[in-house]
C-alpha cells in the first residue's frame, strides 16, 4: 500500500512538469554555441574568392582521411584551390581541419541534418561547401 501512494504522488506530479524532450521536427532546438556541423570554405569579403590555397594540411591533419584536396598553379604563379570534397560518411566533426588551417579558411557551420539514404549524396565538393549556410545558431 505505501508503494502505491508513493507512485501515485509520482505520477501526479510529474502530470503537471514540463515535458523534457522536443517534440522534432514541430519543435526546433537551440543549437549550443560551440557545436560542430558541416565544414564551410570561406571567402574573401572582398573579392569573394576562397581564401584557401589548396596546401592540403588539412587532408594531412585528418584522422578519418575524409578531405580531399588539390591545388593548381595560376599562370602567375599563385597557387589556388582547384578541388576540395569532404567525405561525411567518414568525418568525426573532430575540427582538427579548423585548428590546423594556416590560412584560416575553413569554418565549422552550425548544420548537423545529414541524414540521407543515398551515400553519395554525403560526399560534398567544393561548390557545395561554398555557399553561405543559412543555418544560423537559432532555431530550425
Amino acid at each position: 500500500m505505501n508503494r502505491f501512494i508513493k507512485n501515485f504522488f509520482f505520477v501526479l506530479g510529474n502530470l503537471f512538469r514540463k515535458p523534457r524532450t522536443v517534440v522534432y521536427p514541430k519543435e526546433k532546438i537551440i543549437i549550443p554555441e560551440n557545436s560542430r556541423g558541416v565544414l564551410q570554405l570561406k571567402l574573401d569579403p572582398d573579392s569573394l574568392e576562397v581564401i584557401c590555397n589548396g596546401c592540403g594540411l588539412c587532408s594531412i591533419i585528418c584522422p578519418q582521411n575524409c578531405i580531399e584536396v588539390k591545388k593548381r598553379v595560376e599562370e602567375n604563379g599563385k597557387e589556388v584551390l582547384d578541388a576540395f570534397s569532404l567525405d561525411l560518411n567518414s568525418c568525426i566533426f573532430c575540427g582538427n581541419c579548423v585548428e590546423f588551417c594556416e590560412m584560416n579558411a575553413i569554418n565549422m557551420s552550425y548544420q548537423y541534418q545529414l541524414a540521407d539514404y543515398k551515400e553519395e549524396s554525403l560526399v560534398l565538393e567544393k561548390s557545395e561547401l561554398i555557399k553561405p549556410s543559412s543555418k544560423i545558431r537559432d532555431f530550425w
